[in-house]
């Protein structure tokens, strides 16, 4: 099975999971921690990248950061290959240190962020490692409860979403994390595999890494648009220029493209048009009726029977105090 692309967005935030080797731990003992963030400050200096959130335990890695112009695969790589090394010299060990590659979700702080940080600072907990948040010393946790100070973790982002209150990051942390949290936030929404966000956070992602959002046709597309706006299928082929018709093309073209269903220059052949016409009419329409150049706009495009986006998000935040919520 060929693997997954990697998703690289400049200024994109991340949760990364980099797991040990079946029989060797990651820590070992408290100075692999120690050797362990040593080597990670040094890295987030050279290469700019910001880390908000972190958790680790013995068998692995939990970051939540922030990349800028450096791929996320050359951070994890200056950052594991340096620790896999000094570790197995101290051990006397050769051969793959760290289990497979590591895994990586982008998701959309502006919803996620603070469910992701929630529940890196209670996996000790869920994984059995510790009674409460408080009692693990290798999260960041112990940073925003004030027990210690990080000077490599960059909270701004966090305590702005917090309101910068402190009771707010308690009220956040008096509530256990969804029991789906784990599988949402390592492989990301069904319908957009490696990415957790909103509809509108994945259609502003850069076209060669925006996943199609559902398993639709060219004609179930043509079909819905012309069936919600109440345009005559067999008017919207001719060479009418008819402002509902021209709306209903910019509509189709505008969905073919978006969902990674066919090209500007397919759909163009299709309604018998040209490309830099259609071009046109989504950019005047887009501006005149925002509304419905969205990927919700139109429900008959959503798989039935799934969660979408604002729905998981909705239910990340169930519970939580009043003003955390979205």
């Amino acid at each position: 099975m060929p693997r997954r692309q990697r998703i690289h967005v400049p200024e994109g935030t991340y949760y990364v999971i980099q797991r040990g080797g079946r029989q060797t731990p990651v820590f070992a003992r408290p100075e692999d921690y120690e050797l362990f963030e040593r080597l990670l400050q040094g890295v987030l200096n050279r290469t700019g990248v910001r880390l908000h959130a972190y958790c680790w335990t013995p068998d692995a890695l939990h970051l939540a950061l922030r990349i800028e112009d450096v791929t996320l695969g050359r951070f994890m790589q200056g950052l594991t290959s340096r620790y896999a090394r000094d570790a197995q010299q101290r051990m006397g060990e050769s051969g793959h240190f760290f289990r497979q590659r590591y895994q990586a979700v982008l998701i959309e702080p502006a919803h996620y962020l603070l469910p992701l940080v929630q529940y890196l600072h209670h996996l000790p907990v869920l994984e059995g490692l510790a009674n409460s948040p408080d009692d693990h010393c290798y999260s960041s946790h112990r940073a925003y409860s004030g027990a210690a100070d990080v000077p490599w973790l960059h909270t701004r982002e966090v305590w702005r979403l917090l309101g910068r209150s402190g009771h707010a990051y308690r009220a956040l942390m008096a509530v256990r994390p969804a029991p789906y949290a784990a599988e949402l936030f390592q492989r990301g929404h069904r319908e957009t595999p490696g990415i957790l966000g909103t509809p509108d956070f994945v259609a502003q992602l850069p076209r060669p890494v925006r996943p199609p959002c559902c398993r639709v046709s060219l004609h179930q597309i043509v079909a819905g648009v012309t069936r919600s706006l109440d345009v005559d299928r067999q008017y919207l082929l001719s060479g009418s220029r008819r402002r509902d018709l021209a709306l209903a093309r910019a509509l189709i073209a505008w969905n073919a493209t978006e969902r990674g269903v066919a090209s500007l220059s397919e759909v163009a052949r299709y309604l018998r048009r040209d490309p830099s016409t259609l071009s046109v009419a989504i950019r005047r329409y887009r501006a005149s009726r925002p509304e419905l150049f969205k990927l919700e706009a139109f429900h008959f495009l959503t798989p039935l029977g799934r969660p979408g986006p604002y729905r998981i998000a909705s239910r990340l935040n169930e519970g939580d105090a009043a003003g955390l919520a979205g």
